[in-house]
């Protein structure tokens, strides 16, 4: 049966979650390819992605406010458009979640293969998935601890990094700032967008965050200036203290390399291990997330139950974690190239942003109730305009993530169909014992009933 979890989730620890959910697979992990891909505009690539960001927010804000609840993308959508479109866009978050842990693991074992390489990086992928697999099981407010303190490393080796380059710019190194034309700024542009989309997560662990109608928007709005500012400055350091194409070719250890220009060693050092800790706060968030869908599936019975179980010890749902856990590590198990992963993520992720913006602007017609109690309530005008914002733009953006590479939009599509076959599946296994599913996701059940009451 399922259990009420425990909200142990500060504001500090809500921030260095989600800060470090989005940071780490761009700044020490995808930074250096995507130089490769436009030059000496990738800083500038970094800034223009922060527009759709900024539309994610402005509905996620909204959404979490009103509905702080774990696994909220998943239930809202369920309830409030379809519960088919509800298990399509979970199901679209959990591949999301599953391909950017797979990128942010082999960016692992690439830094620390580089210190020591007679492991495998295979096995480095491995262990790091393993490890936080069970931090994530021992408690959220571990999981908090231990983001905040890599949160604190990490963006100190950035500052340094970034404010040395800049004052060790060469302003050869900045010109042309289109070398590969307009139109590889632009898919760089659609791929760093990908990475700003861990904003939506925090809604997914509204059920374990203190103050959640209050502290939710009040992470958001924090989070998103902390990583504009460090998106925008990493990102020149790099392309100013090295050329692009350099940057290109020796790909994840570029930055390293570009800091021993500057740096004396120790201080190199200090950024490796800054590295290291935005990978592993990734890592940490994603496996919170994804466990978190997963224990919603459980309780509405779309899988068998037991995934729903919540530890007595630690208050963590151990079977859903150990369900994402192995999701991560098949996934890792394939290595692809990064921009694989990353678009394989964009189109994932705009499919649950657009049904998320389209609960939220419909929010006050299916649950006026309940959007009653949200702290932060938009007029009409701005209920509109993000909802209108999020649909052009993620579909744009989806459209684009097709195009980048077809032979992947095919593969997405034919997981997205296997996941249809699913539902009809277990649609018909519980008809046959009584039960209507679609009857039954009507509903809210009795823990998430319990997280939708906290003020």
């Amino acid at each position: 049966m399922a259990q009420k979890l425990q909200r142990n989730l500060s504001l500090p620890g809500a921030v260095a979650t989600i800060t470090g959910l989005v940071v780490g697979p761009s700044l020490f992990v995808l930074l250096p390819t995507l130089a490769g891909m436009t030059g000496p505009s990738l800083w500038m690539a970094a800034a223009v992605s922060a527009i759709p960001a900024i539309f994610c927010i402005l509905y996620v804000i909204q959404l979490g406010s009103a509905v702080p609840v774990t696994g909220c993308h998943y239930i809202t959508i369920t309830r409030w458009i379809s519960p088919l479109a509800g298990w399509i866009g979970s199901l679209c978050g959990t591949i999301a979640i599953v391909v950017t842990t797979c990128i942010v693991a082999w960016g692992f074992a690439a830094y620390i293969g580089h210190y020591v390489p007679a492991v495998p990086l295979l096995g480095w992928a491995i262990l790091i998935v393993l490890i936080f697999g069970l931090i994530n099981y021992l408690g959220i407010r571990l999981v908090g601890w231990s983001q905040l303190v890599m949160m604190a490393i990490f963006i100190l080796a950035i500052l340094l990094f970034g404010i040395g380059g800049a004052m060790n710019s060469n302003p050869e190194f900045l010109e042309p700032l289109f070398p590969k034309g307009m139109e590889g700024f632009i898919i760089v542009c659609i791929i760093v967008t990908f990475l700003w989309t861990g904003f939506l997560g925090l809604a997914e662990v509204g059920g374990e965050i203190i103050s959640p109608r209050r502290n939710i928007p009040r992470a958001l709005i924090i989070s998103f200036f902390i990583v504009l500012a460090l998106y925008i400055l990493q990102p020149f350091a790099l392309v100013a203290t090295m050329l692009w194409s350099e940057v290109g070719e020796i790909g994840k250890a570029a930055i390293l390399e570009a800091a021993s220009r500057f740096l004396p060693s120790g201080a190199v050092m200090f950024i490796a291990l800054g590295g290291i800790m935005a990978m592993l706060t990734t890592i940490n968030a994603l496996i919170l997330i994804a466990a978190r869908d997963i224990t919603a599936w459980g309780r509405d019975g779309m899988i068998p139950t037991i995934f729903s179980r919540v530890n007595k010890r630690f208050s963590t749902p151990d079977v859903a974690l150990l369900t994402t856990t192995v999701l991560s590590l098949i996934g890792v198990s394939f290595a692809v190239t990064l921009d694989k992963y990353a678009t394989a993520g964009v189109l994932a992720l705009m499919i649950v942003q657009i049904l998320g913006a389209t609960v939220t602007w419909l929010l006050p017609k299916r649950a006026p109730d309940i959007l009653k109690k949200a702290v932060f309530k938009f007029s009409p005008f701005w209920r509109w305009f993000t909802w209108i914002g999020c649909l052009v733009l993620f579909g744009l953006i989806f459209l684009f993530g097709l195009m980048i590479d077809m032979t992947l939009g095919l593969i997405f599509v034919a997981v997205i169909a296997a996941g249809l076959i699913y539902w009809f599946a277990r649609k018909a296994y519980l008809k046959g014992r009584g039960i209507d599913l679609d009857q039954q996701l009507g509903k809210i059940t009795g823990a998430t009933l319990e997280e939708l009451e906290v003020k």
